[in-house]
């Protein structure tokens, strides 16, 4: 692999970040407009829970791939000492 800068290696690692909530917020975005619905205006609170529980868990879960690059690019270091 090429020699890549240390302030490349945290763009990658924080722009993995930035796109895994953009992401779970995009998904979470189609799924209210989906469910426009009276029952959805009727219990808002908890279809308002139920979105933050999707967020927090596809941001999650995406926010594990960055977190492995970083885990990658700390080993890497560590290997060339």
């Amino acid at each position: 692999m090429s020699k890549m800068s240390r302030f490349t290696k945290i763009g990658l690692v924080l722009g993995g970040y930035v796109l895994a909530c953009l992401a779970a917020s995009g998904v979470v975005y189609v799924h209210q407009i989906l469910t426009q619905n009276a029952a959805a205006q009727a219990s808002a609170g908890m279809y308002a829970f139920g979105d933050l529980l999707l967020f927090i868990s596809l941001c999650g879960i995406l926010a594990l791939f960055p977190t492995a690059l970083a885990c990658f690019f700390i080993l890497a270091a560590r290997r060339e000492r």
